[in-house]
């Protein structure tokens, strides 16, 4: 009975511990701080051939990249010999950035990529995904090539959840999250939203994982360390997330061509640099066609696009064994490849 006792104990102790912000794994440095973002720069500067890493504002940390030690996008990198690697460190938005714009979204994009210098390796994560395009899309002379992994470039292809979510409830719905948010969109909204979109593991069976596993110590610390990324949320600036919902969910006008920054149209056929998708076969949040149609509307080449369907779901992605084993490395052996000619161009993207 005193064995029983102590196990639902420590059962309850660990589901009401507090949770704390993630740090990110890899040694870096704040190459770039604004009230938006850090631009964290995780080795020295100098490599002609830079990574930039976007990672998705879906209301978590941007850790997600840089997980853990074993776990890591950004170590994956510089493993496979890329000596430049950056990633954007978005900070949750205080209520003074409510009304910023997917162009204020870009132009942090853009003081990022000016900073590190010359033309990037710009790789989208999930929601970084339809930034990095929409950057590339206008600033392509800055980008060496255009990595997107669980993008929901082509929003309306093969059904994902957020699709649904989109189809079935009105505009106004997304506006009043808003309204309630104090012109922000909380991350608490998000959260829940993820949660309710497989209800009975988040809700049930994730706790029955947890109990069973309770006494074993290499679980907890996994565990520990992914709610804390996970409930560890981040507030979104109401205006561009609106836009997004507007723009690139309903309307799908990313692929249709009529979506306009700066007075300027969103055209994916100017993106003319070698590009690689993503994509997991076990993701029910961007489905692999949503990722892999981005090819359909660009003007790259063939022979110098490439499509990974990774035995996966969607945030393994990012930070699973079998993506960082498997679909990455090729990703980055073919992104050194795409460097012959990059030299020359350096200093007229400069």
């Amino acid at each position: 009975m005193f064995e029983l006792y102590n196990k639902w104990m420590k059962f309850v102790f660990e589901v009401t511990r507090p949770v704390t912000r993630p740090t990110f794994a890899t040694e870096n440095q704040i190459a770039l701080e604004t009230d938006a973002f850090r631009l964290r720069q995780f080795s020295e500067k100098g490599d002609k051939n830079p990574v930039l890493i976007l990672p998705p504002q879906a209301g978590h940390d941007s850790g997600i990249c840089d997980f853990s030690s074993t776990n890591s996008l950004v170590g994956t990198f510089l493993k496979y010999g890329m000596k430049s690697v950056y990633a954007i460190d978005w900070k949750s938005a205080e209520p003074g950035r409510s009304g910023e714009t997917l162009e204020s979204l870009i132009e942090h994009t853009h003081r990022c990529v000016s900073r590190i210098g010359g033309k990037v390796n710009l790789v989208g994560l999930c929601q970084g995904g339809w930034q990095a395009a929409m950057y590339t899309a206008l600033y392509g002379r800055r980008v060496n090539s255009l990595s997107l992994a669980g993008s929901p470039i082509d929003s309306h292809a093969e059904p994902g959840k957020i699709k649904f979510a989109c189809d079935y409830l009105p505009y106004n719905f997304f506006q009043s999250l808003v309204l309630a948010g104090g012109g922000l969109y909380r991350g608490e909204f998000q959260l829940l939203a993820f949660k309710l979109m497989n209800p009975y593991e988040r809700f049930f069976l994730d706790y029955c994982d947890l109990y069973k596993n309770i006494d074993d110590e290499a679980f907890l610390e996994r565990h520990r360390r992914f709610r804390n990324w996970y409930e560890t949320v981040n507030d979104l600036p109401g205006g561009w997330y609106l836009q997004i919902v507007d723009q690139l969910f309903i309307k799908n006008n990313l692929i249709k061509g009529k979506m306009t920054l700066f007075n300027k149209k969103i055209d994916l056929k100017t993106i003319d640099c070698p590009l690689f998708m993503i994509a997991g076969s076990k993701d029910d949040i961007t489905s692999p066609d949503q990722v892999f149609n981005a090819g359909k509307y660009v003007s790259t080449p063939p022979e110098r696009m490439e499509k990974f369907l990774v035995d996966s779901g969607h945030i393994g992605l990012f930070m699973g064994k079998d993506s960082l084993s498997t679909a990455w490395p090729r990703v980055i052996e073919k992104m050194r490849t795409y460097t012959g000619d990059l030299e020359e161009e350096l200093q007229e993207a400069i």
